[in-house]
């Protein structure tokens, strides 16, 4: 009997082991790691702003801070290369951040060049800003 109850322990201690926390991937994401070695969730959709926000709370995290994103740079939406240099090259996708910009829209940054432009935070779908959360 002494023997089973070991077993039984082991067994339950190994399985709880094997358990893991859901990961970027599993909730639609990829993971992105910036040139400074941040790690964040991009999601694999566009949306508009508000479903970003909620996107990533339903992961327990949040969206992206600007100075998080791309450190301690201008935050104005010149769309020009380089301009959030820790993202530039890190994918093919605009994201948003949780950085609004005027009443109507938010900075959103390039992954592939850098660039920050203000887009409307109501706009979204296909093709449109994805989800970064932190």
């Amino acid at each position: 009997m002494r023997k089973v109850i070991v077993f039984l322990m082991c067994a339950c201690f190994a399985m709880s082991a094997m358990a893991t926390e859901p990961t970027c991937e599993d909730h639609g994401g990829t993971t992105i790691t910036a040139n400074n070695g941040t790690t964040f969730c991009k999601s694999n959709n566009g949306m508009n702003w508000w479903s970003a926000f909620t996107w990533c709370e339903s992961q327990g995290r949040s969206l992206a801070e600007f100075s998080k994103m791309c450190g301690n740079v201008s935050q104005s939406p010149s769309n020009t290369e380089g301009d959030c240099p820790n993202l530039q090259g890190k994918g093919d996708a605009w994201v948003w951040s949780s950085l609004a910009y005027d009443s109507y829209a938010a900075i959103i940054v390039n992954l592939s060049s850098g660039a920050l432009f203000a887009y409307g935070r109501h706009d979204g779908g296909t093709g449109h800003p994805c989800a970064l959360c932190e």
